[in-house]
């Protein structure tokens, strides 16, 4: 499930005791992190409890983005407690010099200290740190090349005089050496014995290798791209020399297992293991999409350290990394990363809102307290921006693959007069759905026999008549009858000239698609409710007529609202727009020309006629040699099927199955696949078919993923043997190799479906969403011009996320990253006097309910994927 949003907001200005107003009375939490962290689901659980359990004596104010980037900081929201802290993408930097200046000037109990976040940039800090500290590290030696960590000014010495020991500065250069033997570094003449670890010093640099001895090569460790965190390369053997790196001892862990550690203060820890990046590089991700992890108790010592490193870093909030060996005798720290949270863990949450609540007791009890209302009452709060409304666009949750059969009647036929009477006198497309409908069908290609239907067309009407028959009773069955016309351009009349009757089943509903609803209502109403819980009070939720598509929103809004509101406003009733939300057939002819030129994409030859398209980096081959790679994968796979069918009881292969589904109809499924990819020439490949094969992978792998991998021979990585050498590939990953192709040529075609060059974006864009756009803006307008605050939610079909997305891309707004997922857009508000306001709109998005790679993502009963965060 994918979302889009528009809105207006900035954060609510705190009423003031002139005003008569309590909020002054309350403790005031900030929260200055970017948007992408500070609205993070882990930040919601914590902030959202906090406000419940704190009540009329805490209120949390969310600085977002606009605030943080574009304001001074004297217009920054004032608080009395600061949850702040660093982070950094692709597309934008926390600014913590900026932060620190302004709780110099408003002097608010932080959390994390400002400052000391600096030191977390350089490892050899870190290190230093840790060793002042008294926690244990692996052996290690520097090799700078830069002159030494280079700090912010006066930092140097505000940590010198809290802790009391030197930071390095104007180190001279490092004498690195090779040994004769290749298996050992010496710097500065000392030895370091492969296997060893090479860090950059840089902490936000995470291309970490690991050299193994005799030649072996080594492995690269990266900040986690997909499901991969690491690759082996047999011909690593020299180290780095183009910056400064630390080298460590290659620690061998117990059970192939990191420790990761995270601190809310100096009295609670909590501490979860996974699997180490070095063994295989495939990271096990859970259903909301998080690398698999698991609880464990940590010794009294190493409990110890972690109450060191939050005091001595003067990170309440703080994750840090552990490794243990000699089977628990022996714990060494590798590196500390600052702010972290817990992710999915409940326990976690209560406990860390609790200490933050008490936080705040504490500092409501202080005298300071007092001094501080004092200050703040000599100078006015400055407006704030405050989110003044909220519009979002959602794709429907999970749904079973959608197949279909396309049937084109030659209308001079006499046997084809029975599919045109069909029409029952209709100009457009008609749908037929009731099976009372569809028998109409079966008895139009009975007629069409007696009328003298032969050869080629009477095989394709026994087989419609069969597919018919099967499907008529599945959910979502149904029959588009679709007229095409040739206008007469003298006498202005159009004339009948074909007749495509398509078949239409699957796309319905799945249980997983109830979690994924119900999960994001609730996301959407903590994350509201922190920045501004009074649009909760104005909300309007429209939907297409599709059955899957109703079916979300309906679920979505129960989440969404408290029972009480659920019951008493007729205003919360879903409201259907066809007219908005529902196909659109005015791109149609357009779209079919697009399609016919995308066929060039997959086709051998003609490179020079390819658009300049977004391809992989990974796959060096030219999308046609990966198609023909796909389809050889493809004949392997229906060899193994039919041979497994035939000689196995596949009927033990999974015992329970869901969606309506049966081991029938998951082979009919495959066997359509193996026809479309293996039985026709390259050169008439279909690229829609791309769709279907990476829909079908996706469903497969969430909902009957046992059966998947048993019918195609394969067994799933849990089952598989991890070992740590450059042997570590698992021995049967052909299914992986077909989601990557097959995810990599969807990635290609789907998006140019609805136009390759910008100007077809832009005009089917026009012709399919441009009243969706008009009707966002409308209510953004009327957001801006009323007093009240809104939340307008749209939910649609894929085909207008892609179309509005392209309205937005194509518009001329200045676009941090070309290449984006799902659309999301809020409008802001700031009141600068008593009549005069600014707004601004902010657009964000998401991937939806989106896995890397779901073939190893590990799945639960509910079979769902969980809704990812906006960027």
């Amino acid at each position: 499930m994918a979302s889009s949003t528009l809105a207006l907001a900035p954060l609510n200005p705190t009423k003031n005791d002139a005003a008569g107003g309590s909020t002054a009375k309350a403790i005031v939490i900030g929260v200055c992190a970017m948007d992408i962290k500070a609205r993070s689901r882990a930040m919601q659980e914590i902030l959202t409890r906090v406000v419940d359990r704190g009540g009329q004596l805490v209120e949390v104010k969310v600085f977002g983005d606009k605030v943080i980037l574009d304001e001074d900081i004297e217009n920054w929201p004032r608080c009395d407690v600061l949850i702040s802290f660093y982070s950094k993408d692709k597309l934008v930097e926390f600014p913590l010099r900026k932060a620190v200046a302004y709780a110099n000037l408003r002097k608010p109990l932080c959390i994390n200290d400002l400052p000391m976040q600096c030191l977390l940039w350089d490892r050899r800090v870190v290190g230093r740190m840790l060793d002042h500290l008294g926690v244990p590290t692996p052996r290690r030696v520097e090799a700078s090349r830069d002159g030494g960590p280079v700090l912010p000014e006066g930092l140097k010495e505000y940590v010198e005089g809290r802790l009391g020991f030197p930071l390095p500065t104007n180190v001279p250069p490092a004498n690195v050496v090779l040994r004769e033997d290749g298996d050992a570094i010496i710097v500065d003449g000392v030895v370091i014995e492969k296997p060893f670890v090479e860090k950059p010093v840089s902490g936000e640099d995470h291309d970490v290798y690991v050299y193994f001895r005799g030649g072996k090569g080594g492995r690269k460790l990266f900040r986690k791209v997909g499901n991969q965190s690491s690759e082996l390369d047999p011909d690593l053997v020299a180290p780095r020399t183009d910056k400064s790196y630390i080298y460590e001892e290659f620690i061998d862990v117990d059970n192939a297992e990191d420790i990761k550690v995270y601190t809310v203060g100096p009295d609670f820890c909590h501490a979860e293991t996974r699997k180490s990046p070095v063994i295989d590089g495939v990271v096990r991700r859970n259903t909301e999409g998080k690398e698999i992890r698991f609880i464990t108790r940590l010794s009294d010592e190493e409990k110890d350290w972690a109450s060191r490193i939050c005091q001595g870093f003067g990170q309440k909030v703080c994750g840090f990394d552990l490794l243990r060996c000699g089977n628990g005798a022996k714990s060494l720290v590798i590196d500390v990363n600052g702010w972290s949270f817990v992710k999915g863990n409940d326990s976690y949450y209560d406990k860390a809102a609790d200490i933050l609540l008490n936080i705040s007791k504490q500092l409501m009890a202080s005298p300071l307290r007092a001094i501080s209302i004092s200050e703040q009452a000599k100078t006015p709060e400055p407006p704030s921006w405050k989110l003044k409304a909220n519009v979002t666009v959602f794709r429907h949750a999970d749904r079973t693959p959608k197949q279909k059969l396309k049937y084109n009647f030659p209308i001079t036929e006499r046997w084809a007069k029975p599919f045109v009477a069909l029409l029952n006198g209709e100009k457009e497309e008609i749908i037929l759905r009731e099976r009372d409908q569809l028998e109409k069908i079966a008895t139009a290609i009975e007629e069409a026999r007696s009328l003298g239907a032969i050869g080629e067309d009477l095989g394709k009407l026994s087989a419609l008549n069969n597919a018919l028959f099967k499907k008529i009773d599945l959910p979502g069955t149904k029959a588009q009858l679709k007229p095409g016309y040739k206008k007469d351009r003298g006498a202005g009349t159009r004339k009948l000239e074909k007749l495509v009757l398509v078949l239409k089943w699957g796309g319905e509903f799945t249980h997983a698609a109830r979690y994924q609803s119900r999960d994001l209502g609730e996301n959407m109403r903590r994350d509201i409710s922190i920045m501004n819980k009074d649009c909760l009070n104005n909300v309007r939720i429209y939907t297409s007529s599709e059955r899957r598509v109703t079916a979300s929103a309906e679920i979505f809004a129960a989440a969404l609202l408290t029972p009480e509101k659920e019951k008493t406003s007729t205003a919360l009733q879903l409201i259907i727009r066809k007219d908005l939300l529902d196909d659109s057939n005015e791109a149609k002819d357009l779209m079919d020309e697009v399609k016919k030129r995308l066929k060039i994409l997959l086709r051998p030859g003609e490179p020079e006629r390819r658009p300049q398209l977004t391809w992989p980096k990974h796959f060096k081959k030219e999308p046609v040699e990966v198609v023909a790679e796909v389809i050889e994968l493809l004949s392997g796979f229906r060899t193994v099927m039919r041979r497994n069918f035939e000689t196995m009881d596949t009927d033990k292969f999974q015992q329970r199955w869901c969606c309506g589904d049966e081991p029938w109809l998951f082979r009919e499924r495959w066997e359509k696949l193996f026809e479309d990819f293996c039985d026709v020439k390259q050169e008439k490949f279909d690229p829609s078919r791309v769709s279907e094969l990476y829909d079908t992978l996706k469903y497969c792998a969430l909902h009957h993923r046992q059966f998947l991998f048993a019918i195609f021979g394969e067994k799933q990585e849990s089952e598989q043997i991890e070992v740590v050498d450059k042997e570590s590939r698992p021995p049967q990953r052909k299914l992986h190799e077909l989601y990557a192709r097959a995810k990599a040529l969807f990635d290609l075609v789907a998006p140019q479906e609805y136009g390759i060059e910008a100007w077809e974006k832009e005009e089917i864009g026009v012709l399919t969403s441009l009243p969706l756009l008009r009707k966002i803006v409308e209510d953004l307008e009327a957001a801006r011009n009323s007093g009240e605050c809104s939340l307008n939610l749209y939910f649609t079909k894929e085909s207008h996320i892609h179309t509005l997305l392209n309205l937005v891309l194509t518009s001329g707004i200045p676009i941090a990253s070309p290449k984006i997922p799902e659309l999301d857009y809020c409008l802001y508000e700031r009141g600068t006097g008593k009549s005069d306001k600014e707004f601004a709109i902010r657009l964000a998005l998401s991937e939806g309910a989106h896995s890397s790679n779901v073939l190893d993502s590990a799945i639960d009963a509910r079979h769902a994927l969980n809704v990812q965060g906006r960027k």
